[in-house]
């Protein structure tokens, strides 16, 4: 006997009626869930795109103040950006200065992820060819030499360019490194050097550092300089104590944060020798320069018996 409450099991109106709801609700569901995935997508995409933008104007200005200091005689010139849906990456522009002319030199590249990851991807530099026979090979780069310095107390072959000046015209400038024997005040070394004074070389080493060169040294296949692009210092002007303060000023700047923090407390350390000293430009201890000018204005300095080593670096015409 069939109960009143029995639904018509059978009735083709109401099988219809449910399977339009199903898949009304399928639809409902699918729509849903595709705005919410797009939204998410959105939101990711926007904060992941923020996250880079504010890790790439950091790291940016972070290295602008690190690239300051490092690279001898060195200037950076801009940064240009490629952006990509995920990712970004930048190419920095570097050039040396000789009397006014700017000499492109080493690039630098690096890669930021969309969550704000950055890494270095290619950063060509100077490279060297040795032969078996050689007492030394200077590095190039773009069929340019690339200056080198020696640390004073640094047992190493010494070197001195100066006599390639003799094969120079007066139509060139040519760039050139010392090093010398001890560390001299900043105003002491400007006076000797002047006008063709174009950089300053800062001690930054500690007794470990040069016992780790001298050691590295003792081997004959070996002979490890400090290379332009890695020397610590400043770019000399008119305003000797001004550009010793800007150092200072940048150093502690990177010291806190940054990726570079390590490297600057490092520096500060070895200039203060573990902040028995303070951090000033009269503390500041030069160890060497890179001069520019015609062959016969670098020839002035000849003679000077504090030079240890002597690196030629760019020639270019003067005109």
């Amino acid at each position: 006997m069939k109960k009143d409450n029995d639904f018509p099991i059978k009735d083709p109106d109401f099988t219809n009626l449910v399977k339009k709801a199903k898949r009304n609700s399928m639809i409902r569901i699918v729509l849903i869930s595709f705005s919410i995935s797009i939204l998410v997508i959105l939101l990711t995409y926007f904060l992941g795109n923020y996250m880079m933008n504010e890790t790439i104007n950091k790291q940016t200005n972070d290295d602008a103040s690190w690239h300051s200091i490092e690279g001898a005689n060195i200037e950076q010139q801009g940064t240009s950006f490629n952006h990509s849906l995920f990712s970004a990456t930048s190419k920095t522009e570097f050039v040396k200065n000789l009397d006014g002319i700017p000499v492109p030199w080493v690039s630098e590249e690096k890669v930021y992820s969309l969550f704000g990851k950055s890494a270095l991807i290619t950063s060509e530099g100077p490279s060297k060819l040795q032969e078996v026979n050689d007492k030394r090979t200077p590095s190039y780069f773009n069929g340019e030499r690339a200056i080198e310095f020696v640390p004073p107390g640094v047992k190493a072959p010494l070197f001195d360019d100066r006599n390639i000046l003799e094969h120079i015209d007066d139509n060139k400038v040519v760039e050139m490194a010392f090093s010398f024997n001890r560390g001299y005040k900043i105003k002491d070394v400007q006076k000797m050097f002047n006008k063709n004074l174009s950089w300053y070389w800062v001690d930054t080493f500690d007794q470990s550092d040069i016992k780790t060169y001298n050691e590295l040294n003792k081997s004959k296949e070996t002979s490890l300089t400090v290379s332009g692009e890695e020397a610590i210092g400043f770019q000399s002007s008119n305003q000797v104590n001004s550009e010793a303060k800007i150092f200072i000023n940048t150093l502690n700047s990177l010291k806190d944060t940054g990726t570079h923090k390590h490297a600057a407390n490092n520096i500060i350390q070895n200039i203060t020798h573990n902040q028995t000293k303070d951090l000033s430009p009269e503390n500041l201890k030069i160890i060497g320069v890179v001069v520019t000018g015609t062959p016969s204005e670098i020839k002035k300095y000849n003679n000077l018996s504090f030079i240890r080593t002597a690196s030629l670096g760019v020639t270019i015409d003067k005109y």
